[in-house]
């Protein structure tokens, strides 16, 4: 006698569960600190320029470029989807910085929808929202996400990657797509490194007995089919346009980081990488080593898989000649998967940890940043209030009462949350990302304007400013003085282009001042010069900018 029994993951949730929840969590994560603030150093004031120049470029080119010279840390898909922001969004609706920063958070919601529809391909329609609530619950994902960073590129590539192998067996034409897609956006990202590595996972798969299916190898095929003329377009525009460039990408950057075909640089970071993953990815790791004690990873096709991406990817980091703790997104697809697979298994012990835990650290956290607001803005704690100017010495009282608002709302909202009883795996991850949003979003609103004053060059742009005369100002307006920079001081040519009425005039050589980078313990200036002002942002500790004039 035939019968069926229907899967797991066609059961329907309870009447219960509340997914609109789950959204109202992503979109309170997703907007603090994308909105509101100044470019932040170090990477954002080049970025930004770099798509700014990009804009003012002859439409189709293919080369980020900064002040003439190529860029290769910005990914060209960021760029190109960053500049399509801004054309589209600023002024009307967002200032420049905001729709720049748009760009990040589109290839994170992205990222969330692969993962998460991964989970749900595997485990049921519940895991899918469970995987996304692990994902925001590693604080790792906040700053690459929120700042401006080519990063998410690479988060996106690989959850498509991992989203498209995921549909394989059930939706072969989808699951072609997805997986092309993946390898098309790392390779936009300036580096074709993990496009090969996530290529050759894909090929090394067909060796395990769980991926030897009919349906896998025509999705592998497909997807080859599909990927390999898209991702050579962008070398081929590259050599037609930037011939010189196109020789520099090769040779140096085609494996970025570890370089190119003139030299594979490698090193031993595994201790560094180790190290970071601990708090970069709680708790993915905790709940994904839980998972693996539960069951047969290698008996499982999605145990394969995480199994052989952990080990590539992660064998990649260890010989990485740089560090760089984002580069550590990549490992959290797997991660984020395996830590929801077995969490409704997981024992009331350690769900009731997990969630005393995250009640702790984040309500301590939570209470911190409004006894840190009342200092900033009040003086008390006296003493606090000291460590307040001491780190942002240029703040000035500035309360917004928008933002006041919002955290007043999310802080009882957060209280309310972490009321409930029955704390079981699924719902101690839920206040754990509950927890993270809540102390992220009173950072980047209650803090906000102090943090700015500390990270941005705006002060010392208008603290060198102030420096002259009204007389010289009115000549330099004029163009009747300059001021001169070294070509390669980008940090300060930038600066002075967002924030500044004073032109810089980069490699000149006549001028009657200049602005010059110098250490904070150097005291002596160069012969028939004479320092007239020098500023750094708070506790810079290996540069400022030291405005000199030349003596008659």
């Amino acid at each position: 006698m035939l019968t069926y029994t229907p899967p797991e993951h066609s059961t329907p949730p309870s009447a219960s569960e509340r997914p609109w929840l789950l959204l109202l969590l992503v979109f309170v994560w997703l907007w603090p600190g994308v909105f509101a603030h100044d470019l932040w150093a170090p990477q954002e004031p080049q970025l930004f320029s770099v798509v700014e120049q990009w804009r003012a470029q002859p439409d189709g080119s293919v080369l980020p470029t900064l002040f003439g010279e190529a860029h290769w840390p910005a990914a060209p898909l960021w760029v190109w989807l960053a500049a399509l922001c801004q054309s589209l969004l600023s002024p009307w609706l967002l200032d420049a910085y905001e729709a720049t920063r748009l760009a990040g958070v589109l290839l994170t919601v992205l990222a969330f929808c692969c993962v998460g529809g991964a989970a749900r391909e595997w485990f049921g329609r519940r895991h899918g929202r469970t995987a996304v609530l692990v994902l925001i619950g590693c604080p790792g994902l906040l700053m690459p996400v929120h700042l401006m960073s080519s990063m998410p590129v690479w988060l996106a590539g690989a959850a498509l990657v991992f989203y498209g192998l995921s549909l394989a067996r059930r939706r072969a034409m989808m699951a072609s797509l997805m997986l092309a897609a993946g390898w098309l956006v790392l390779s936009l990202s300036g580096s074709f490194l993990f496009t090969l590595l996530l290529m050759a996972l894909a090929i090394g798969l067909l060796c395990n007995r769980h991926w030897q299916f009919r349906r896998y190898r025509l999705v592998l095929a497909s997807a080859l089919l599909w990927a390999w003329p898209q991702i050579l377009v962008w070398p081929v525009l590259l050599y037609s346009q930037y011939p010189a460039a196109f020789d520099v990408w090769w040779q140096h950057q085609v494996w970025a980081p570890f370089g190119g075909f003139a030299g594979i640089k490698t090193g031993f970071a595994a201790g560094y990488y180790l190290e970071n993953l601990l708090w970069f990815a709680f708790p993915a790791w905790p709940l994904a080593m839980w998972t693996a004690s539960r069951t047969r990873l290698h008996d499982q096709p999605w145990g394969v898989l995480c199994l052989a991406w952990l080990g590539l990817v992660g064998t990649a980091l260890t010989l990485m000649p740089d560090r760089f703790q984002d580069w550590l997104l990549l490992l959290l697809p797997p991660l984020c998967l395996l830590g929801s697979a077995k969490l409704d298994a997981l024992r009331r012990g350690a769900a009731a940890f997990l969630n005393w835990f995250g009640i702790a650290t984040f309500g301590l956290l939570a209470v911190f940043v409004w006894v840190g607001f009342a200092a900033i803005n009040y003086g008390w704690p006296a003493k606090l209030a000291e460590r307040a100017v001491y780190f942002s010495p240029y703040y000035r009282t500035d309360i917004d009462y928008f933002p006041l608002l919002a955290a007043c709302l999310l802080t009882p909202l957060w209280l309310w949350a972490i009321t409930r009883k029955h704390i079981r795996g699924r719902q101690a991850v839920t206040n754990w990302a509950a927890g993270i949003t809540l102390v992220w979003a009173l950072l980047l609103t209650l803090f906000l304007p102090w943090l700015d004053a500390a990270k941005s060059q705006r002060p010392v742009v208008q603290q060198l400013q102030q420096t002259f005369e009204p007389d010289t100002v009115a000549a330099l307006q004029e163009h009747r003085q300059c001021v001169s920079v070294a070509t390669d001081n980008r940090a300060a040519r930038i600066a002075f282009a967002q924030y500044g009425w004073l032109k810089l005039d980069a490699g000149r050589s006549d001028c009657h001042y200049r602005l010059v980078s110098r250490h904070p313990r150097q005291t002596e200036i160069e012969a028939g010069w004479r320092e007239i002002a020098a500023a750094a942002r708070p506790r810079e500790k290996r540069e400022l900018w030291s405005l000199q004039q030349r003596l008659p």
